[in-house]
């Protein structure tokens, strides 16, 4: 009896949601590599806090369905109502080819965000998130 009540008590506890930290972090060759997938969508965060490439390689890349080679426009629409709409050049959304009013407002968006729903083409898709998460990127 008390076996049967242990693999009931596993079974609640594995099945039970878990809280969503979808962002992984890493860091290399100087640059802090922020990552977070769903749902066949991935967005990237590529930080440059320390200047190392002079500032100019903060950007957000994004692969939809395993392609990575985006050349359209990526609308990204978050929960407080924000909507950021640029260009995707080659899958990135670059803070050098941005203005300031479309870079700010991404970057807070992605910051305090659990989940944004994503448009790249004729594709549309929620991505959690998880926990908002304090980016090195300026």
């Amino acid at each position: 009896m008390q076996f049967k009540r242990l693999h009931i008590f596993l079974a609640v506890v594995a099945l039970s949601p878990a809280p969503a930290f979808a962002w992984e972090h890493s860091f290399a060759r100087g640059l802090d590599l922020y990552s977070a997938t769903d749902g066949g969508a991935t967005i990237r965060l590529v930080c440059d806090p320390n200047r190392v490439y002079g500032g100019t390689e903060t950007m957000v890349l994004i692969v939809v369905g395993g392609n990575s080679d985006l050349n359209t426009d990526a609308t990204l629409t978050f929960p407080s109502g924000e909507t950021i709409t640029a260009p995707l050049v080659h899958g990135r959304l670059s803070n050098r080819d941005l203005r300031e009013a479309v870079w700010q407002p991404l970057l807070d968006g992605l910051r305090n965000a659990a989940r944004v729903e994503l448009s790249v083409g004729a594709n549309t898709q929620t991505v959690d998130l998880g926990e908002p998460v304090a980016f090195s990127c300026i």
